[in-house]
């Protein structure tokens, strides 16, 4: 007796071959066999006429992390078919946390509105024993984040490291390895991250790069300076020897959109001569971030307090005005381009532009903004509309191309279901495969799944995750090609997709008919 029978469906098995019929039979967390099963029996059968069966869906870039521990059912991801979710991104991890820089680190990265039981962790292990005790419903692959491990061992120092602590930092990487983590991940737009030289990358890198481990980055510029941003993560890979993931692909802001061929055959280049060079991207034209990320980098130095301290500052406000006006966020995108997803302590701020807001209180954008996050203690996220559409198309159909949400894992009812926050989390996943495979024809079924499953399991190195093949760790998606859409738009994000009805984690339904089990059978996929 089988613990699971899918029959009647077209296997899209991931490897980018042609779609076949076959039914699949799953015991345990295995598939343990594949053809014309008809006589086979199973404590639950389910048919799966007209759909296509998947591998799990691999999100490459989630913050989900953060929301694991207070909603380890991950609502948001499942339903669109992710499976295994790789955590530990743009530098931020929630570990590793050290006792005489605890309290500050947590303070860079505890949100109001998503508040974590910080008291119980401080190392990977840690953070790992608290998730296999409450249980998450998707695998987790995680990444050591270089600005909190940078933050741990210096504070929210900008100044260079030192060999000491350049030292400490790699004795750092070292021990997040060994308890699972994969590699490490930067995010060099936000200090402290951004205090850090490439010199200084390579050297807390070398460590991952010796154990055959990942760097995973935020690269330093994604407009004006795109492409000395792109070289420099691939000069990292090539001197440390670490495989590096270009996280969250875009050329930002229309006059650098046609920065984003250039950059595309930096990584062709990079690949040409051997190095393992690969890139994911989410599906739509607007990012998202911290409202605070708009200002200049010195005026971010030293944290929360610090940087309170200088909005309250006319004279200073004024520095921080005609820097902007120069360079940073406001060199790629309007104002009128950037709306308030999230803002806890005044929900008036939430689903309007800053420009409109700014008008109405009679200040300039810059004010505005200075003032509101003066007002809610920086605890404010935009999303910002600055890329291409016809780049997206281009850059979906790169051989080195994967999906990844840049999300959180979030619910469409209950206390996580606040704000507008950026669609992705919702609904990444289903609109590639409704709008750019069914509706647009960018990627053939196959090419996407591929893309979403088969490719990332090759760069993650699993041998038996990542396809539907006998023997395999049961993943699996069960979709409709001709219904499968995003419902999540920029104004009502909280709505989960269509034509997904069921999802297999490790064996285990997660989705079963549209509605989640409340199962929870993911597990860590981490270097050990």
């Amino acid at each position: 007796m089988l613990d699971i029978l899918i029959q009647n469906g077209q296997v899209v098995d991931g490897s980018g071959v042609p779609r076949y019929r076959a039914d699949v039979a799953i015991e345990d967390d295995r598939i343990v066999d594949m053809g014309q099963l008809e006589s086979a029996e199973a404590e639950t059968v389910i048919d799966a006429s007209g759909c296509a069966v998947t591998p799990g869906f691999v999100d490459m870039h989630s913050h989900a992390d953060f929301t694991l521990p207070i909603l380890p059912t991950a609502d948001s991801l499942v339903h669109q078919g992710i499976t295994t979710a790789v955590v530990g991104q743009c530098g931020l991890s929630p570990v590793p946390l050290l006792a005489e820089t605890r309290e500050q680190v947590v303070a860079m990265m505890e949100s109001e509105e998503r508040p974590l039981p910080w008291e119980r962790w401080s190392t990977f292990d840690s953070y790992f024993d608290h998730l296999s005790r409450i249980g998450t419903s998707v695998n987790v692959v995680p990444l050591v984040g270089q600005g909190t491990m940078r933050s741990a061992v210096m504070g929210l120092s900008a100044d260079p490291a030192d060999e000491r602590q350049i030292a400490r930092m790699q004795a750092e990487v070292v021990k997040a390895m060994d308890e699972g983590a994969i590699g490490v991940s930067t995010g060099l737009i936000y200090p402290p991250g951004s205090y850090a030289s490439t010199e200084e990358l390579i050297a807390v890198t070398r460590p991952a790069g010796e154990r055959d481990g990942f760097y995973f980055s935020h690269i330093r510029g994604e407009g004006d300076t795109l492409l000395q941003a792109v070289a420099e993560a691939i000069r990292i890979g090539q001197e440390t020897g670490a495989a590096v993931q270009i996280s969250h692909f875009k050329a930002a802001g229309h006059d650098n959109w046609d920065k984003a061929a250039q950059a595309l055959e930096l990584i062709d280049q990079a690949r040409a001569e051997g190095l393992d060079v690969t890139a994911d991207m989410y599906p739509y034209l607007a990012g998202s971030t911290n409202l605070v990320a708009v200002l200049p980098e010195w005026a971010q130095e030293g944290g929360k307090e610090a940087i309170l301290k200088r909005l309250g500052d006319a004279e200073t406000c004024r520095k921080m005005t005609a820097d902007m006006q120069s360079t940073g966020f406001f060199r790629i995108a309007e104002w009128d381009r950037v709306l308030i997803s999230s803002s806890p302590r005044n929900r008036d701020y939430e689903g309007r532009y800053v420009a409109d807001l700014a008008a109405d209180a009679g200040k300039s954008p810059y004010d505005w903004v200075f003032d509101a996050l003066l007002e809610t203690e920086l605890d404010v996220h935009m999303i910002l509309f600055m890329m291409s559409e016809d780049n997206r198309r281009v850059e979906l159909r790169h051989p080195a191309m994967m999906i990844g949400t840049d999300g959180i894992a979030l619910a469409a009812e209950g206390p996580l279901a606040k704000g507008v926050p950026h669609p992705r989390s919702y609904g990444t996943y289903p609109r590639v495969l409704g709008r750019y495979v069914r509706e647009q024809g960018v990627l053939s079924l196959e090419e996407a799944v591929w893309k979403m499953s088969g490719l990332p399991a090759r760069k993650l190195r699993w041998a038996d995750r990542g396809l539907v093949k006998k023997g395999y760790k049961a993943d699996l998606v069960i979709l409709d090609p001709d219904t499968v859409a995003d419902r999540a738009s920029y104004e009502t994000p909280h709505q989960y997709p269509v034509g997904i009805p069921h999802v297999v984690v490790n064996g285990k339904l997660v989705i079963r008919g549209n509605d989640h089990t409340q199962a929870r059978p993911g597990r860590v996929l981490g270097q050990r």
